[in-house]
């Protein structure tokens, strides 16, 4: 009889080792091997082709730092998404900070990352760094903004922006951003209202870096990818024209962004002429859109909703950019260039051509010799022969968008970042469609929601005691 029990007991334990054994097996099975599905119609998590192969390809480990608190708006999608990254990857490593939680490492990493904003997601390789903030990801309708009504997301663009950061820190070359100095230009390095030190900072996380030049010596340096001439107040001089001119030639781009030319001191760049030759035509007027009116502005300040179809503006419908004062600049045919018109005013603005009257303070109305509505603003150019490697160009009718004094506002900083990534061709990304997340939304009339409630607060209760009773007869008999 104990020897019964002894193997009894000897039989259960070695059964229960062979289960938990069999359970572990399972489970590490399980971890290494699994598969993962999307359940939502419009595939929100779900990778593409183009992503897959470019994870599949890495060779360099690429760490990922996300500074998001559960709470933040975004930090469900991105955890999800870079799951699938991670999955499909083992380079991949993904490591959440909660600034509130972990206060002492937030701002040991954020200082080690050069992190300066928060709800943040750094890619890093290497020394090679690429920042995707929180509203990058996503794009949003506010049309019922005025109504009291949260704005709802229309796309969810985390992968594009992912994927377009990890080809950013993989690639070993940092791109350079030069800008003009000589000419009354806004300094990338100033702090003030009229510099560009934000932007300086948007192009670092980037992975860009910038460089001021002087075209004096009538040449373009070598290492510059694009060459930005931002708000020049002078004319440049002869040389200096032919020095852009044969940068563009041998495949340069150029993001020039051209004031009004308003007052005594005010003086034409001269580069009018010469961006004929590729398609840009830069007025000398300046825009007014009463439709579009802006309170504490004057009437020179105009804001753009109207954007049409181009790499540069792509996402931003739905956003507006503030140009606190500009000039028209349009499409000209010439020789070997393709220019696209990329926003204009809305259908009441115009470019004043009669600029004494605006300096004065004269009252001014639409006529015959002004800029006919809808007047363009902005207009991306390219070689027509070589779209891949040719050279590129966008001029834009104001300079002010883009200062410290300004960049913050609105589309502002998606315009100046969109334009110098597609100059540069950091287009990795692009063909990668953002997602429509679903909306889902239940209407209930007056009639349900009373049905609702007597079902919820009389009806369920009543069945519970009605089981209770049935129960204690059934007992009791």
């Amino acid at each position: 009889m104990q020897k019964d029990k002894v193997y009894t007991a000897t039989s259960t334990g070695v059964a229960v080792v062979l289960v938990l054994a069999l359970v572990a097996m399972v489970n590490w099975l399980a971890y290494r091997h699994y598969a993962r599905a999307d359940w939502t119609s419009s595939k929100l998590y779900s990778l593409s082709e183009k992503s897959v192969n470019i994870l599949k390809d890495l060779k360099d480990p690429v760490k990922v730092i996300v500074f998001m608190t559960p709470q933040t708006p975004m930090f469900t999608e991105t955890r999800e998404l870079l799951t699938r990254y991670q999955a499909a990857s083992a380079q991949v490593s993904v490591e959440y900070i909660d600034p509130e939680r972990e206060p002492l490492r937030t701002r040991q990493l954020a200082q080690e990352f050069g992190v300066s904003a928060a709800n943040t997601v750094v890619f890093a390789a290497g020394d090679r760094k690429k920042y995707v903030t929180a509203d990058q990801l996503a794009e949003y309708d506010y049309s019922g903004y005025q109504m009291g009504r949260a704005p709802k997301m229309r796309a969810f663009k985390g992968e594009e922006q992912f994927t377009s950061a990890i080809m950013g820190v993989v690639n070993p070359k940092s791109p350079k951003v030069c800008f003009t100095t000589g000419h009354g230009e806004h300094d990338p390095d100033g702090f003030g209202e009229d510099g560009l030190s934000q932007i300086k900072e948007a192009l670092k996380r980037d992975n860009l870096s910038t460089e001021k030049v002087n075209l004096l010596s009538g040449t373009v340096p070598a290492d510059c990818d694009l060459l930005v001439v931002a708000g020049p107040r002078a004319a440049f001089a002869e040389n200096e024209k032919t020095a852009l001119k044969t940068y563009l030639d041998n495949g340069g781009r150029v993001l020039a962004l051209l004031d009004p030319v308003l007052g005594p001191r005010a003086a034409s760049s001269g580069l009018e002429e010469l961006l004929k030759e590729y398609g840009v035509q830069v007025n000398d007027d300046l825009v007014v859109d009463p439709g579009r009116r802006l309170p504490f502005f004057d009437i020179s300040a105009v804001y753009v909703t109207d954007f049409r179809s181009h790499p540069v503006v792509e996402g931003m419908q739905g956003l507006a950019v503030l140009l606190p004062v500009a000039r028209s600049v349009a499409t000209v045919t010439a020789a070997g260039a393709s220019a696209t018109t990329l926003f204009t005013t809305s259908d009441q603005g115009w470019g004043e051509t009669d600029l004494a009257a605006i300096l004065a303070r004269r009252p001014v109305d639409k006529d015959s010799k002004d800029t006919q509505p809808p007047v363009p603003l902005g207009v991306a150019a390219q070689s027509e022969t070589d779209k891949d490697n040719g050279w590129r160009l966008v001029v834009i009718g104001n300079s002010a968008f883009m200062m410290n004094g300004y960049v913050s506002n609105a589309g502002n900083p998606n315009l100046a970042l969109n334009a110098i990534n597609w100059l540069v061709k950091q287009e990795q990304a692009l063909g990668i469609a953002p997602r429509t997340p679903e909306q889902v939304n239940l209407f209930l009339n007056a009639s349900q929601m009373r049905n609702i409630v007597l079902i919820s607060l009389v009806g369920l209760p009543l069945l519970a005691i009605a089981a209770g009773v049935a129960v204690w007869w059934r007992r009791r008999r």
